[in-house]
């Protein structure tokens, strides 16, 4: 049962990983055209612009999108999920096009608050419509897209997701190097969105009735407003690091960290994906039952979760450092040193990720907040003691703390209301055969000739000291020599 369930889970992840991985490969790849165009100001403009879209999606969106994945899995019939989609769609519309237009009359506001007077202020005022556009047109994405998630149609997400990155990443292209620089960015956002949403309209309209449910409605904000704050908190976590460093460090400083943050994330190719197939099949499994099957595939599917993840910030830490100065420019090249510290901060998160499903299947969605408030609060005040005495550094370590507040808080929530029987053991294994390995890595020399061997050799050290310490159960070993040998 629980192999069948990993290969089933194996595949889905695997499907909506190339939606990740093909876009930040080009994106990757471009990398060395992209700095050649932008400079670090730009790259800094562009992550502070980053923070307010992603804050406009939360307001946008008011947790709608989240409630809609989870009570779909309540409707027993097709007329009630049609009539979910329809009310939470047209709310969610509402809501954001009223948004919309007070960020077009507040576009100079906006703007003066987040970049000051590095650039012009019209120039400001453009790029927070856009973005505020861009938001609002990827209003009409969520029920389609997680009607493929829901219906387990992965290929059908990663195709539409692909279609718009590479819309995306060719007009990003042609613009940058047409000289458009931060505009031409975000214009080639609002491009693909626009073409992005013309696609999916055949499946947003295909899957909408005629009707308005308020009971429906009132259900999914009881469980959505809980994720405003939640997400605001969250992206406080997670970007608010690049305005401190603006506020201590200046708009440069910001560009070569966002950079360095940027390279550090290539663990999420692993993370994003399994997490788009993690949530249903979660919800699938668990059904709000607290049946002693459910609960240990969850915990045994944790384990190799974490464990994939490991892999994959073991080797996103050990050669991040030989890939951006392969590809970046050389004034972009101090970055390297939070690349690491990010690796570590993302697979907090992936931890909580894995460890507080128990909240989302018994639906206290009110501990979100409490959750990522906290972690929030403590990353800004360590950013504030930290930025001005070790730098950009510090705010990555600050990171690392919050996402580490994070993944208790998560579990400790998530545990007392699922009991899950985590193998924390096997997850401990796995932690102390990522650190070996990094360590190691250290070691190698700056010149990457003489450092690629050793680091492929620390890489490899991974799995080696993983069988050492006896992670390995017998029945996985055969399994896993049946599937390389077959």
């Amino acid at each position: 049962m629980i192999r069948a369930e990993l290969e089933k889970l194996a595949r889905h992840s695997a499907i909506y990983g190339v939606a990740d991985v093909v876009p930040y490969l080009i994106n990757f790849l471009l990398l060395p055209v992209f700095t050649a165009f932008l400079s670090p100001a730009d790259y800094g403009a562009l992550g502070i612009l980053l923070l307010f879209g992603v804050l406009a999606k939360i307001f946008f969106r008011s947790g709608l999108d989240a409630a809609f994945f989870r009570i779909y899995y309540e409707q027993k019939t097709d007329a009630s999920r049609r009539l979910l989609a329809t009310t939470l769609f047209g709310a969610a519309l509402a809501i954001s096009t009223t948004l919309f237009v007070s960020c077009v009359f507040l576009a100079p506001r906006i703007g003066s608050f987040l970049l000051g007077e590095e650039f012009p202020l019209r120039n400001i005022s453009t790029w927070v419509i856009l973005v505020a556009l861009d938001t609002l047109l990827n209003s009409f994405g969520f029920v389609p897209m997680n009607l493929f998630r829901i219906r387990g149609k992965s290929k059908s997400f990663t195709t539409m997701t692909l279609f718009r990155s590479g819309i995306n990443i060719a007009l990003k292209l042609a613009f940058i190097v047409s000289g458009w620089g931060v505009a031409g960015v975000l214009w080639a956002d609002v491009i693909a969105s626009m073409l992005f949403v013309a696609a999916l309209t055949p499946t947003l309209v295909g899957n909408l009735t005629f009707g308005f449910s308020w009971p429906m409605l009132r259900g999914a904000l009881h469980f959505g407003i809980p994720k405003v704050p939640h997400g605001l908190a969250h992206q406080v976590l997670n970007l608010s690091d690049r305005k401190l460093i603006e506020v201590f460090l200046g708009l440069s400083a910001t560009g070569l960290y966002h950079i360095g943050y940027m390279m550090g994330t290539g663990v999420k190719f692993f993370l994003s994906a399994f997490e788009l197939a993690w949530a249903p099949f979660v919800y699938a499994q668990a059904d709000g039952k607290k049946t002693a099957s459910a609960q240990l595939t969850l915990a045994r599917m944790a384990t190799y979760g974490f464990a994939v993840l490991a892999g994959c910030g073991v080797l996103n830490a050990v050669f991040g450092r030989e890939l951006l100065f392969l590809m970046a420019e050389a004034e972009f090249h101090p970055a390297h040193r939070v690349i690491p510290v990010i690796v570590l901060a993302y697979m907090m998160q992936g931890l909580f990720a894995l460890t507080s499903i128990g909240i989302g299947i018994s639906k206290k969605t009110t501990y979100f907040p409490v959750i990522t408030i906290s972690a929030a609060v403590a990353n800004v005040i360590l950013n504030i003691l930290w930025i001005p005495r070790y730098g950009m550094v510090g705010a990555a370590w600050a990171t690392v703390v919050g996402y580490g507040v994070m993944a208790v808080l998560g579990y400790w929530f998530g545990n007392r209301h699922y009991p899950i029987p985590f193998e924390w053991g096997r997850i401990s294994r796995i932690a102390i055969a990522g650190v070996l390995a990094f360590f190691v890595s250290t070691l190698a020399p700056v010149e990457w000739i003489q450092a690629v061997p050793i680091k492929l050799g620390a890489s490899l050290l991974f799995p080696a000291a993983l069988y050492a310490f006896g992670f390995f159960r017998k029945d996985e070993l055969k399994w896993l020599g049946d599937r390389l040998g077959g």
